[in-house]
């Protein structure tokens, strides 16, 4: 990435104006984009405005658009809340020193295909806050574009009552996931998101809809939710794995996915 200018604002309302104009953009941890071949002319980094934090309240978690990954994956508040399943989404993002520079907020704001926390992210139904707007849907949010100034602030998950689980296959330990699985169930209701397709994260809402209604979830259910799972997606195919290939490794990623969440 070939930058004009670099900046570190020293609040959110001058990053959002730095945002507004021409040819902006926000760094996050920079992982990612140092490998782009864009031209910017303002870069904003925000590692100066506090937003690196993990906050629990009663019902919900608050994580800081800066917070990285490896503090994700050793966050005590997260494993009490939902066990592993942080920890299992990001152990294999590359290694330590990447996890250390990887941010939530540069992941969620990349919609990146590949993207193994994003598709945790929307099984649990997280909510996007932006500065000076309102809290956006996460599968929303994966959906549309966003043409004005779009500057997160944080993400929020509800707590209540809620269990998830995080399956993937790769090529090697540190790899892109060929394929990967999140599976939620908060208040009874389920949802399945399957990324890495290569496309970014999807729900299979006709999979999780088996699911409703049953107390117990015994292996033929989980079986007959994941084959539908399987249908309703698309898949693309790149240089790790075919479309084929990928759908065939879709329905026992999210069975097993549905078993330790019902286990």
């Amino acid at each position: 990435m070939e930058v004009s200018s670099y900046v570190r604002p020293r609040s959110l309302d001058e990053a959002y104006t730095l945002l507004t104009q021409k040819n902006a953009f926000v760094i996050g941890g920079g992982a990612w984009s140092r490998m782009s071949l864009r031209r910017v002319e303002t870069a904003i980094d925000l590692s100066l405005l506090n937003l690196r934090f993990i906050k629990k309240t009663d019902t919900y978690i608050e994580i800081g658009a800066m917070t990285t990954a490896r503090e994700l994956e050793t966050s005590s508040e997260l494993e009490k809340t939902f066990g592993s399943l942080f920890k299992d989404t990001v152990a294999h993002i590359v290694g330590v020193q990447m996890r250390n520079i990887v941010t939530i907020g540069g992941t969620v704001a990349g919609k990146y295909g590949f993207s193994d926390l994003n598709t945790t992210l929307l099984a649990l139904n997280a909510r996007i806050v932006p500065y000076n707007g309102e809290a956006v849907d996460f599968e929303q949010f994966l959906l549309e574009s966003h043409k004005e100034a779009f500057l997160i602030e944080k993400i929020v998950i509800d707590t209540f009552d809620t269990k998830g689980a995080f399956q993937s296959i790769r090529n090697t330990q540190g790899d892109f996931s060929i394929l990967n699985v999140a599976a939620a169930k908060a208040g009874g209701s389920w949802r399945i998101a399957v990324g890495a397709r290569p496309g970014a994260a999807r729900l299979a809402r006709e999979g999780a809809k088996v699911l409703e209604g049953h107390d117990t979830i015994e292996l033929d259910l989980a079986e007959k939710a994941a084959k539908v799972a399987a249908q309703e997606l698309s898949f693309g195919k790149d240089l790790r794995a075919d479309a084929a290939y990928r759908q065939n490794v879709c329905l026992p990623l999210v069975r097993r996915a549905i078993m330790e969440v019902a286990e």
